[in-house]
């Protein structure tokens, strides 16, 4: 996970709140665990990969940030949701994300 400004979620975007910091937001079945990138607070539990795309927000119970998933080379995305990456240059579509500028 990692942490994003509020500011940088789409308008038609949305964010599972945690209520309880104790409960886990999502839980799978296998794979692994998500924590926040703040401070430390379990997520998500057991989910694979590839359910863990860049659209999925997690607003932390504890400290109440915004942990954004982290899309990782090698996963095949298609397989959860039936398409592919949403950022990088595995993409499906336009990489929305801002362009390092210069200097």
């Amino acid at each position: 996970m990692e942490l994003i400004d509020p500011a940088d979620i789409p308008e038609d975007g949305g964010v599972a709140v945690q209520d309880d910091p104790g409960r886990p937001v999502f839980r799978g079945l296998e794979g692994d665990d998500y924590v926040c990138a703040n401070c430390g607070n379990l997520l998500a539990t057991k989910m694979a990969p590839e359910y863990m795309n860049a659209k999925l927000r997690i607003r932390c119970g504890s400290c109440r940030k915004i942990n954004a998933a982290i899309e990782v080379e090698g996963v095949d995305y298609k397989k959860a949701f039936g398409r592919g990456a949403v950022f990088g240059d595995k993409a499906v579509g336009a990489d929305r994300r801002p362009k390092p500028g210069p200097g």
